[in-house]
């Protein structure tokens, strides 16, 4: 049998602190990059939403040009566009400059909440 010396009798506690310190360190960074993916995806989400929305703005600016369009010319502008509101939290703005050439030209902006709000 061997002996031990009364250095070596508490190596085994400092190890086993070491060892919980390095797994809690694993599960933090682990937890932190779960909850960095998921924020990065739901913005990604609100960008193609905006951007899916002005397009959608962009077709309902054709509509109302095949429609009346010196009407749709004259009542929204830059300044003041048709507003379009949408039960995600988003806002269209679209509106149409022209005709130069014949053509009109449409323009179209969505904004959105950078942060979900509850």
């Amino acid at each position: 049998m061997k002996k031990y010396s009364h250095n070596n009798k508490g190596i085994a506690i400092f190890v086993t602190i070491m060892l919980l310190f390095l797994l809690s360190l694993i599960t933090i960074a682990v937890l932190l990059t779960a909850y960095n993916y998921n924020n990065i995806c739901e913005g990604q989400t609100r960008r193609l939403k905006a951007m899916v929305s002005a397009e959608s703005g962009i077709h309902y600016a054709y509509y109302q040009l095949r429609t009346d369009a010196s009407a749709f010319v004259a009542a929204y502008d830059e300044i003041s566009p048709c507003p379009i509101s949408l039960n995600s939290g988003i806002t269209v703005g679209v509106w149409a400059t022209g005709p130069i050439s014949g053509r009109y030209t449409i323009k179209s902006k969505a904004t959105y909440l950078k942060t979900q709000v509850p």
